[in-house]
């Protein structure tokens, strides 16, 4: 049998290709193919183990062993202990496929399947079926995958995708298996079906599929009164199976149930522990309980830094260690001893979280603020200011709060100027304000013409820059001859565009990362995770890639907030709410990035209101129907969020906004190869003629016509992938919110979505 396959895939490689055209081996690949560019700052242990893991693929390969071969192709694919190159990759999986290896073929199909073209999309099934034949279990997984999107089939072939499940399950296919049980939960199944399905995926829990246990937890979570026992049950087994959000959950329930000194509570330490070694995203916590008695230690020495320190870890409402009282007490303390940087934060916390006396809590509060502001903290003349304007824990004195933030607002805080101009619209004790370098004498058509050629080459310039450091090159040397591959960082991401005022876009919410990540503190320019929509109450609307990684696994970790009502995200702007749960489409597929759309999960009673809150409202979902939406060439719409204002940037210091254009469907279909019922009418394009565009940050942010009839803004799209930030003028993707109106009404309603095509 292995030879005819092997003649039949040489075959297939030459019938592939246009008549005239020879099949080039290996192919030229495009710098923007959407495989996940190699991270170039791996921790030194990771690199350590992929390098050891590489050398013996390479002594393997040399010594004529064809799975050591495939293994190697693969550390050339993926940048793991080779470069990252993919026509050597091509070369080795090529050899071990026709040679009869099984995961030489899985490799080459992945490789194929990551490139957005038909052509080769085809050629990725032909080696998944061919290493299916050969008994790669997940090969077959992976072609099943494949017909059901489309490939060959326009539409799709569901029926012989479960089919082909099916036989690889019966072999023994744990993810075909997986596929086929979980379709079973789905709502519109006979209640035996379901069962039947939840009993499979519970025995591959119990039998260590991590990814199992993750959906059987899931599962519960939507139920109103699921089963606290069988959660715990889950979650354990997925942290044994080497889930780290399981790990750090059961860490958390742990940590809180636990008595004695936090860093005495062994169970929920060697949690946390677990988790951190599954992902290093996960150490924070783990590394704050052990660091507590070392600085209570140094702090009760009269250290002033430490007091600080472990006042802050205290303070922050996310921790395990959050103790308001003992926060308070530190950081006022350190404030009296000259400590400026703890004075804003120990007055914040008094006034908005603990209880007691009000009148002396205002008192020191107001003191801590007036010593920080004096110490130059703008943020601290800000917040006392707005406290004085409102009278909220502070005696209202408007006056002096007006002073305050035209101090502000003269020192360069455009947005303290933005809010000031605005509250004089309806305040006239507003302090009028001065005009500023950014109100520029008019220009001759001569001078615009110059500072509109100027602000081409900058663009220029920087997209040069930008390219250089979102690209990885390689030349690598292999048989003899150099292969030279680029891969980019696929940028989904607000370059350009224009300032938003205060409160224009009350839906805005902001996914806001910890102070701390992995250990490392983030500046306040880094914190910026994603943007997203205010749908329903406790519901946000956003990009699943900013919620999951490539493998499905979460990037929602401690510290993570959702905050509506922002304008400044640096400023204590807003109302912050933790997240219960995020929720990924099922059908995410992170290479090609469909259904790339997630719905986020908060509780809007456990909000922290911030020294500022602009208005919040919710937006209105797509309420057409998918086909009675007509989409055009040139249609208006907008995109808002505080993404990077460069590619290799920071976040923005306010909101902005882009006016687009939605790009000529047939032609979104053509660059992004959707193909098929399932993947129909999936995703829209939409760009700017001065190359205005979403940026890193702007993820999950809407995008938004005011064009029905009744004009009340709708968002129709999700911000999800583009090309080096739009700098390349090449138009940006946007997940569609009709393709997938049913699913998010069923999980918003706490229903198990039903499986349908819209």
């Amino acid at each position: 049998m292995i030879r005819p396959l092997a003649v039949f895939f040489a075959v297939f490689w030459a019938l592939a290709v246009p008549a005239g055209a020879q099949a080039p081996v290996p192919r030229q690949y495009d710098d923007r193919s959407v495989i996940e560019r190699a991270d170039p700052d791996k921790p030194a242990a990771r690199v350590a183990r992929e390098n050891a893991a590489a050398a013996d693929a390479q002594m393997r390969c040399d010594a004529g062993d064809l799975a050591g071969c495939a293994a190697l192709g693969r550390a050339y694919m993926l940048g793991e202990g080779k470069p990252q190159n993919r026509p050597v990759a091509e070369l080795l999986f090529r050899q071990t496929c026709d040679g009869a290896e099984a995961s030489g073929c899985l490799g080459l199909g992945e490789l194929f399947w990551h490139v957005p073209e038909e052509e080769t999309r085809n050629l990725a099934l032909v080696a998944f079926q061919r290493g299916c034949r050969l008994g790669a279990l997940d090969a077959c997984a992976k072609a099943a995958e494949a017909i059901e999107l489309g490939v060959w089939t326009a539409g799709g072939d569901k029926a012989s995708a479960d089919a082909l499940r099916r036989e690889t399950c019966e072999k023994g296919g744990v993810a075909s298996c997986r596929e086929l049980a979980q379709s079973l939960f789905w709502r519109d199944r006979p209640d035996s079906e379901q069962a039947r399905g939840q009993a499979v995926i519970e025995r591959f829990c119990r039998e260590g599929d991590a990814e199992s246990c993750g959906i059987l937890v899931s599962h519960l979570d939507k139920e109103e009164n699921g089963n606290p026992v069988e959660l715990r049950e889950w979650r354990e087994l997925g942290c044994r199976a080497g889930d780290a959000m399981h790990c750090r959950e059961l860490a958390e329930q742990a940590f809180a149930t636990g008595s004695g000194l936090p860093e005495d509570r062994s169970d929920a330490l060697a949690l946390f522990d677990r988790a951190c070694e599954l992902e290093t995203y996960f150490c924070g916590q783990a590394d704050d309980i052990r660091a507590r008695p070392v600085l209570s230690a140094a702090c009760t020495q009269g250290i002033t830094a430490d007091c600080v320190a472990l006042g802050q870890l205290y303070a922050d409402s996310q921790s395990a260690l959050y103790a308001p009282s003992e926060a308070v007490t530190l950081l006022g303390d350190a404030c009296e001893a000259g400590a400026l940087a703890a004075c804003g934060t120990a007055a914040g916390l008094l006034l908005n979280v603990l209880e007691g006396d009000w009148a002396d809590s205002a008192l020191r509060a107001e003191r801590w603020f007036v010593t920080a502001c004096d110490g130059g903290n703008d943020d601290a003349c800000y917040s006392l200011a707005r406290s004085l304007l409102d009278g909220e824990g502070l005696p209202p004195d408007r006056a002096r709060g007006y002073a305050l933030l035209a101090g502000v607002c003269e020192r360069g805080d455009r947005s303290t100027c933005d809010w000031l101009i605005r509250r004089g619209e309806t305040d006239p004790d507003a302090p009028v304000i001065p005009a500023d370098s950014e109100y520029l004498p008019p220009m001759t058509a001569e001078e615009k013409a110059e500072v509109e050629q100027r602000w081409r080459e900058e663009i220029q310039a920087q997209a040069a820059k930008d390219r250089a450091d979102l690209c990885t090159t390689t030349r690598v040397e292999f048989r003899g001859i150099i292969y030279e591959d680029t891969i980019c960082q696929v940028a989904p991401a607000m370059i350009g565009g224009f300032r938003m005022h205060p409160g224009e876009a009350p839906w805005q919410a902001l996914l806001w990362r910890p102070a701390t990540l992995n250990g490392q503190a983030l500046p306040p320019g880094q914190r910026v995770a994603c943007g997203g929509a205010l749908v329903a109450s406790g519901w946000i609307l956003t990009a699943a890639h900013c919620v999951v990684d490539e493998n499905k696994k979460s990037l929602i970790g401690p510290g993570h907030r959702v905050r509506l009502g922002v304008h400044n995200p640096r400023a204590d702007e807003g109302v912050s709410y933790p997240i219960l749960r995020a929720v990924p489409h099922p059908r995410y597929h992170e290479p090609s990035r469909a259904f790339d759309i997630a719905l986020l999960r908060f509780d809007p009673r456990a909000g922290v209101k911030g020294e500022a809150t602009n208005s919040i409202r919710s937006i209105r979902l797509d309420p057409v129907p998918l086909d009675d939406r007509r989409i055009t060439q040139g249609l208006p719409v907008f995109t808002y969020g505080w993404g990077l204002t460069a590619v290799n940037g920071d976040s923005s210091e306010y909101l902005k906004g882009a006016k687009l254009e939605l790009d000529d469907p047939a032609r979104c279909t053509r660059r992004t190869e959707f193909r098929g019922e399932l993947l129909r009418d999936a995703v829209l394009c939409a760009s700017a003629p001065d190359r205005s565009q979403a940026c890193n940050g702007d993820s999950g942010g809407p995008l938004i016509t005011y064009g029905d009839a009744a004009k009340v803004p709708t968002v129709i799209g999700v911000v999800s992938a583009g090309e080096e930030c739009g700098t390349t003028g090449v138009p940006s993707r946007y997940t569609r919110v009709a393709k997938v109106r049913d699913w998010i009404d069923d999980v918003m309603a706490g229903r198990t979505p039903a499986r349908r095509r819209r």
